[in-house]
């Protein structure tokens, strides 16, 4: 597991205790619902970056999920040493980023494509834009 604020601490098994939180989250819900005959949703401000994404077991915590909400943007910002585009839909031969990686999978349709094809049904999948 990787990410986040440098000061942050990380344990390999932060991934596998994600998805037993959401699993436990959803069991709780799901018997408060029958209990007040209401149906609860769970859903999560997904990542869009590979990096990111590889921390989830998106196959696995999507069963437990209404939808994730992926986020679309933050692709680019001040943490960059050029600036890039913020919310690109697609992969740009214009992207100033040298990174070839960050040039093809820092984009909405790429991290949409990672999402099915760890098995997230489409409709699922919620994008999140800028304003």
């Amino acid at each position: 597991v990787s990410g986040g604020d440098a000061g942050n601490k990380t344990r390999p098994e932060d991934k596998q205790n994600f998805t037993l939180l959401l699993t436990a989250l959803r069991d709780e819900l799901n018997a408060q619902g029958k209990k007040d005959k209401r149906d609860y949703l769970l859903t999560i401000a997904g990542p869009a970056g590979p990096k990111i994404i590889a921390n989830l077991e998106l196959d696995k915590i999507h069963k437990q999920l209404d939808w994730i909400n992926v986020m679309g943007y933050d692709f680019h910002g001040g943490w960059d040493n050029v600036t890039g585009f913020n919310a690109p839909l697609y992969a740009s031969s214009t992207d100033p980023t040298e990174d070839e990686t960050i040039r093809k999978k820092f984009n909405v349709d790429s991290a949409v494509q990672a999402h099915l094809a760890a098995g997230v049904p489409s409709e699922k999948i919620v994008v999140g834009v800028p304003f």
